[in-house]
This record gives C-alpha cells, structure tokens and sequence, in this order.
C-alpha cells in the first residue's frame, strides 16, 4: 500500500525551516506535492505510474523512463533531467527530479546523507556537511540498474556497470549500492529540481542519488563505459530497487510517518 499522499503535505506544511528564504520555499513545494497527488494513476492493485515512472507498492521497485544521450564521454552523472547538465551524463529523463523523489517516497525509502562519505578520505570531505542517518537503518540504500531492448531481447545491467575508473579501465568494484540522499532545498528552492541532478558518480549533494564508490569525490576519475551502453537514443528504463528484501508493507493511513518522509528536505547548506 502506497502512504497516503495527503499526509505528506501536512509535514511538509509543519517543517521547520531555518530561515524566511527557505520558508517562502515551502509553499512551492507544496504545490508541486500537490501536483504531483494529481498526477498519481493506479495501474493495477500493486501498481501505480506518476508521470511516466512505475511504482510497484509490493515489490518497492520504481522504473524511470529514460533515453541514452551520451554513450562515450567523461561523465560526472549517470541520469539528469533533459534541461540538467547533459553534455556529462549518460541518460537523460523527461520526468521531474521532484517526481522521481515523490516516487521513491511513496514506497518507504528514506532520503539521507548517511553512507555518502564512507570511502571519502577525510580530506576531501566537505567541512560543511555532515551524514545523516535515516529514520530506519539502511532505508537511503538502493539498487539502480539499467533495462534495455536490443534487436528483440531485453537485456540488463548494473547501472555501476556503464561508468568505468579512467584510470583502470575498469567499472568500480566497491560500488554495491547507491545512496538515496534527496537533494536539499535552499533559497533558490529544491536543488534537485533547479539542477536537473539524478544519479551522481560524481560525489554531489543536489542530485538525489550518489555513487559510494572508492573516488566519487573525484570530477576527473569517472568517464562512460560504451561496450556496455547502447546506441544513442535507445529508450532505458532505469530501476531502482531495495538493497534488502521488501520489509513490512508500508503504513496505513494513520500511522506514524517516518520524519524522513517530506518529499522535499528542509533548509540545509550544500557541500
């Protein structure tokens, strides 16, 4: 069962906000909740789509649709909105970035920070920025893969599996998981939606997803990985999955809500 998206609005709405810029911030935000509670269609008993994207409530899966733009390049990004910074990435959607959040809301993910800088040296670690956990423990992990048709035969890979080390030639080997950490919201709104940002390699705090991978913090390290992409414009469905089994079926309405399920993040100074 999908939380109620009613629900979410009135979080949002009660949401401290640190400053008067980031409370006229809110009101946007729940407007762009609101639609997108419109824009909700059940599909079947466990399916729903939302702008294109599927939700399956049972299975926590949620399929972006998605477009390969770029198949040799370096690369800081592996999916951007078609107004983001397509000229390094992959693949590039036509849905929202705030969609895409609202969807992975719905099935219980928890947007956090937590897992983001694992393998970044201390360092480079932004001096700004500090993890943060989600409400329930490995809730922000993910899975992302990448579906396909060629030539009648549906084929599919690890998204890790279309970035490679340009030094080694070789995908990341450590990169098990994604972390789901939302983006953040500031005076110019939900930088999510105002970068266009998605799936990062490149460690990034506005895009909604990021790589764990040993070097993620390095803008020179990551480059495509054409053997494994297909051709220009080929249609792909990007899936994301649950690290774990599916858990529990999510909350009725009128269950407590975990504090992580706003769909957009309160205030928060980036990296």
């Amino acid at each position: 069962m999908l939380r109620p998206m009613p629900r979410f609005a009135v979080i949002f709405l009660l949401l401290p906000l640190a400053t008067l810029r980031a409370q006229e911030s809110a009101p946007d935000g729940a407007r762009q909740l609101a639609e997108a509670q419109a824009r909700l269609k059940k599909i079947s008993a466990s399916e729903y789509d939302l702008d294109g994207i599927r939700i399956n409530a049972a299975t926590r899966e949620v399929r972006i649709p998605s477009k390969v733009e770029l198949r040799q390049a370096p690369i800081e990004y592996l999916l951007v909105h078609e107004t983001g910074k397509t000229h390094e990435t992959v693949l590039t959607t036509a849905v929202s970035p705030t969609a895409v959040q609202v969807a992975l809301l719905l099935v219980n993910y928890q947007a956090a920070t937590e897992g983001m800088l694992a393998r970044v040296p201390p360092e480079e670690r932004p001096k700004i920025w500090r993890e943060e956990p989600p409400a329930t423990p490995g809730a922000n992990r993910v899975l992302i893969s990448a579906e396909w048709e060629e030539k009648g035969k549906l084929k599919s890979l690890p998204l890790a599996q279309w970035m490679q080390n340009s030094d080694t030639r070789e995908p990341p080997p450590d990169l098990d998981h994604w972390i789901f950490n939302g983006s953040y919201v500031d005076e110019r709104g939900f930088i999510g939606e105002h970068e266009g940002s998605i799936i990062a390699v490149w460690l990034d705090r506005g895009a909604l997803f990021n790589s764990t991978a040993e070097g993620a913090w390095d803008d020179q390290r990551w480059i495509s990985l054409p053997k494994n992409i297909p051709e220009e414009g080929t249609p792909v469905a990007v899936v994301i999955k649950p690290v774990e089994s599916p858990g529990p079926e999510a909350p009725k309405q009128g269950a407590k809500s975990p504090p992580s399920s706003s769909p957009l993040p309160s205030k928060q100074t980036p990296p």
